[in-house]
């Protein structure tokens, strides 16, 4: 990896994080006095003829305090993190090609159920699409999780990472020191 493209953290003055940027990118706002760098990588410098600037792992953006609001859309990888892979009908972790998407009101039944009962959520939504494994997610078909006697999901349960709008694994993170920056 260059090391000019690789991630850093963006924190804003209230050390939230607001966004990941190549290194490129954050030594540009350090040297325009928009940033500061909270973290750097050890013993690896940027070396021009006149200056020597160390890797940041983490900058902190300089008198920005809003918290941004950002609307996810339930995509496969959101709805993946929000589940933390695990099958949420026999509540078994599996690696991501393991898993598919279920829509908890299968899309034949969804007429019917929202003329009868007026869900209060649309198809594709976070509370309709949920994370099961290929197994579950054959047995169920287009039935609904009562004539299964299935439980339904808790589909509110929040994962920072999803709504914090960083879809940052706990490995990248590990990597690049950004533990203690983020809230897992």
């Amino acid at each position: 990896m260059d090391i000019l493209t690789r991630p850093v953290l963006v924190l804003n003055g209230s050390y939230f994080p607001i966004s990941v940027r190549s290194v490129k990118d954050a030594i540009c706002l350090v040297l325009l006095d928009k940033a500061e760098i909270l973290k750097a990588a050890e013993g690896i410098f940027l070396r021009s003829e006149k200056l020597q600037f160390p890797v940041p792992n983490v900058i902190v953006v300089s008198g920005y305090y809003k918290v941004p609001q950002r609307k996810l859309r339930p995509t496969r990888q959101n709805i993946f993190i929000r589940d933390n892979n695990t099958c949420v009908y026999c509540k078994k972790v599996f690696s991501p090609s393991k898993l598919t998407l279920d829509h908890v009101i299968p899309r034949s039944r969804w007429e019917d159920i929202a003329e009868q009962q007026k869900p209060k959520f649309e198809f594709q939504s976070w509370e309709n699409i949920v994370t099961a494994c290929k197994s579950c997610n054959n047995k169920k078909g287009d039935k609904l999780l009562s004539e299964l006697k299935w439980k339904v999901p808790d589909t509110k349960k929040k994962n920072s990472r999803v709504f914090m709008g960083l879809n940052i694994s706990e490995t990248v993170s590990k990597k690049f020191g950004w533990n203690d920056y983020l809230y897992y």
